[in-house]
């Protein structure tokens, strides 16, 4: 078993025991860091399953607490709040992916804009269509620096995320766009539908732990299956 998942399973069962209580915080990652002897990439991994089980909650400029009514699990909700993949946030299911295209080319100005690279620097074009138990759930057009970390078609067919994080660059942050929209061409094709079938889109840019924008991608939805979740919380006063 991978280190973060025994130290998912460790503090779930923490919380479960109420070893850490509903509503307070849980130790900081400096403290879980030391105490499970792991750097704080793998500590993060570990937290953000929990996060995806709505077993805690991060608040911004606080800490993370534990949740004090625990999500229930839904394999249809997606968190739009975590920095996280579809294989993280369906990871007891069977995900799969079906590489539609794959290759290099120079970024067009929007791309280069939003991942803050030079127009000369390359980058990595990828259309996947993703698969939740072998049913259509997505479909994905990604842009990456190809300087980030080297890509091929097998690693593309599998978790991205998963192989990136086996090269110590975790997916920290992310600006997220969301909208319905009518499905393109591309778009109908990917995901077997009609052009003009309505789709959710998410566009987003994610960043690492040293700040850099590494992808810049838009992934559609099909809207009766579109399902997300996105917890707020409050830091200021009335």
């Amino acid at each position: 078993m991978y280190r973060y998942k025994e130290i998912y399973s460790d503090i779930k069962n923490n919380i479960l025991t109420n070893h850490y209580r509903a509503g307070k915080p849980l130790p900081t990652q400096e403290i879980l860091s030391e105490k499970y002897d792991v750097s704080r990439l793998t500590l993060k991994k570990a937290l953000n399953l929990l996060l995806d089980e709505g077993l805690i909650v991060s608040r911004q400029g606080s800490g993370t607490y534990v949740r004090n009514r625990p999500l229930k699990k839904s394999d249809e909700l997606l968190p739009l709040d975590m920095p996280i993949g579809v294989t993280y946030s369906h990871r007891d299911q069977k995900v799969t992916s079906k590489v539609i295209d794959f290759g290099a080319r120079l970024p067009t100005e929007e791309e280069s804009k939003n991942l803050s690279i030079k127009r000369n620097e390359p980058v990595y074009e990828i259309k996947r269509e993703r698969f939740v138990n072998e049913k259509t759930y997505s479909y994905e057009h990604t842009i990456m620096p190809t300087s980030i970390v080297p890509l091929d078609e097998k690693i593309v067919a599998g978790s991205i995320y998963d192989f990136l994080g086996e090269h110590k660059v975790a997916m920290t942050d992310a600006r997220r766009i969301v909208y319905a929209q009518g499905a393109d061409e591309e778009i109908a094709q990917g995901l077997n539908i009609k052009v003009n079938d309505p789709v959710l889109t998410i566009e987003q840019i994610v960043f690492d732990q040293d700040g850099r924008a590494f992808e810049y991608s838009h992934s559609s939805f099909l809207s009766e299956k579109s399902k997300f979740v996105f917890d707020v919380h409050r830091t200021d006063q009335w």
